[in-house]
């Protein structure tokens, strides 16, 4: 019991600094596992599935300037 008081005595700064490590890693673990348990509370599921999307209908006239090849020019030009 001596020696162990003794060994105390002479490392009581690494002591210290290993339990204030321990106690911080406590208090993170902790708080992070409280977190945790709000977050599966606060998911949200749908009540009904989700339906797809239409397909959008465009304009003839607009249609031929959104494709790609209105594009190709472009691009052959600055890779020749």
């Amino acid at each position: 019991m001596n020696t162990l008081i003794d060994f105390l005595l002479n490392n009581y700064i690494w002591c210290l600094v290993i339990s204030l490590i321990l106690v911080f890693a406590l208090i993170g673990y902790l708080v992070d596992a409280s977190t945790n348990k709000n977050k599966e509370k606060n998911k949200v599921t749908p009540v009904m599935p989700l339906k797809e999307e239409k397909k959008v209908e465009v304009h003839p006239s607009v249609e031929i300037y959104t494709n790609d090849e209105f594009d190709d020019p472009l691009i052959n030009d600055k890779n020749a």
